[in-house]
């Protein structure tokens, strides 16, 4: 589903990686471990094309994204980059907007936005504000509006930083659910715990 490699990235005259090589089969979940500034974060802004690289080539789904660090035309990027969705650790919501219009904005299918709110428990507060939310339901939110997408890859960044343990939990089954339901996931994480818990593939950087 995403095949990197010779990826080279760095930001003024620091080197983050180089010649780095990444893959992740389709229906798979891989975490990305690391100690804090390695890159972790930086690799996945690049595999989600929300950064660029000098050098290397990223296929996803097939498609050529950029090659040999040629990057294809930005209408081209675009369509390629559809089946990918992001959960930001910040969780990177509009703070202006409630929870309804946080979705509107990426898709107006309201039937859809209905059925996830109410499989992931906000229905009731789909009217909120953003203050009115727990950092779990914004967790979720964010999660919903990756959904709504409708991609085929989905990055969670550090998805347990800052969660309690019943949240954790929560994510944790939840990606576990994803997969099943033919997603493909990739983790960025620096909770070897967690982990072991999704049983997957690792990536050290």
């Amino acid at each position: 589903m995403i095949k990197a490699t010779k990826l080279s990235k760095s930001f003024l005259n620091r080197t983050i990686f180089k010649d780095l090589d990444f893959m992740v089969k389709e229906g798979e979940i891989k975490a990305i471990v690391g100690p804090s500034g390695k890159g972790k974060t930086t690799l996945l802004n690049v595999l989600s094309g929300l950064q660029k690289v000098e050098k290397g080539t990223i296929e996803i789904n097939g498609k050529i994204l950029v090659k040999d660090g040629q990057y294809v035309k930005l209408k081209e990027q675009r369509e390629i980059l559809r089946d990918v969705s992001v959960v930001f650790q910040n969780f990177n919501l509009f703070l202006n907007l409630n929870v309804l219009k946080n979705l509107e904005i990426v898709n107006k299918d309201s039937e859809k936005i209905d059925r996830l709110l109410k499989r992931f428990g906000l229905y009731d507060k789909k009217n909120l504000g953003l203050g009115g939310l727990s950092g779990g339901e914004k967790q979720r939110l964010s999660i919903i509006r990756a959904l709504i997408k409708n991609p085929k890859i989905i990055f969670f960044d550090e998805p347990t930083s800052a969660l309690d343990v019943l949240n954790v939990k929560y994510v944790l089954n939840l990606i576990l659910e994803l997969k099943e339901e033919g997603y493909t996931i990739v983790v960025v994480t620096h909770d070897l715990k967690f982990v072991e818990l999704l049983n997957c593939e690792v990536f050290s950087i």
